[in-house]
């Protein structure tokens, strides 16, 4: 784990392993707080209410294993392999 300082802004945390990177975040947004997490490498971005990110602990391993199966999601194509595949699970 990396802590990045921007001058100015919020520390970001980068979390990374050979798979892959990303970065977590704190934006508040006018009188809502959020969470950003990034993926760098790959573009993507979404922000997380308290909510949100509460519900993610409700969840199963199960649940999770079946989101790497499409990671990116449904129809998305990129060049790149599922986890699963990496992990031997194809």
């Amino acid at each position: 784990m990396t802590i990045i300082r921007n001058e100015g802004q919020d520390p970001i945390i980068q979390i990374a392993n050979e798979f892959t990177v990303i970065q977590v975040s704190y934006i508040s947004t006018g009188q809502r707080e959020r969470l950003l997490v990034s993926s760098p490498r790959l573009g993507f971005q979404t922000l997380l209410d308290p909510l949100q990110l509460e519900s993610l602990t409700w969840q199963t391993p199960e649940m999770y294993s079946k989101l790497l199966d499409t990671p990116y999601g449904p129809g998305v194509k990129l060049d790149a392999r599922p986890l699963s595949a990496l992990l031997g699970k194809d």
